[in-house]
């Protein structure tokens, strides 16, 4: 299934085809059924495209901002055929090695403490929300956590771990780095 939204402007039907064509194509490299949504919005600066791929309760998205509508789509396409190239070397590296232990090495602890002094130097007032969305962590290992995060492009993501916990995982200058919440 193919969502296709505009937001900012009117799509016009050839756009939605050729949308759909290269969709089709990358539908091909996943193993089940896939469903994707893709978002195109007019920023000040020309276009900018959203394309998420749902598939088997894993996300993986593709995004891209150019000045006209037909190479923000292209570019868009590009980086998510990458990521699902990347994923897949990883699931095979993954399975070849049985495991992936100099993942759990990188996970550093944290460096230093926040003293209350830095958050009066703060002005909350001046924080404004601009979006808010609300989620449903899955249950997935740490290793799934990281290649999630890494498939939707985040510098962080939410997770129950196998034990119930609720995790965060995020990146670092060097790896990654882990919270648990308790």
């Amino acid at each position: 299934m193919i969502n296709i939204t505009a937001r900012g402007f009117e799509l016009k039907q050839g756009t939605k085809d050729g949308i759909d064509k290269e969709l089709k194509r990358i539908e091909k490299m996943l193993p089940d059924a896939a469903s994707f949504s893709v978002t195109l919005t007019k920023v000040r600066d020309g276009y900018k495209c959203d394309i998420t791929v749902m598939n088997v309760g894993s996300f993986i998205r593709g995004e891209a901002r150019a000045d006209r509508i037909e190479p923000v789509v292209d570019m868009a396409v590009d980086d998510l055929k990458r990521k699902i190239r990347k994923l897949k070397t990883y699931l095979v590296d993954k399975k070849r090695k049985g495991g992936i232990d100099e993942i759990a090495d990188a996970f550093a602890p944290l460096e230093g403490d926040i003293s209350m002094e830095d958050y009066d130097q703060y002005d909350a007032s001046s924080a404004e929300i601009k979006r808010t969305k609300k989620i449903s962590p899955n249950m997935m290992t740490d290793d799934e956590a990281i290649v999630q995060m890494e498939m939707l492009g985040h510098s962080f993501f939410v997770y129950l771990g196998l034990d119930g916990e609720t995790k965060i995982v995020y990146k670092r200058d060097k790896g990654y780095g882990l919270l648990v919440c308790e």
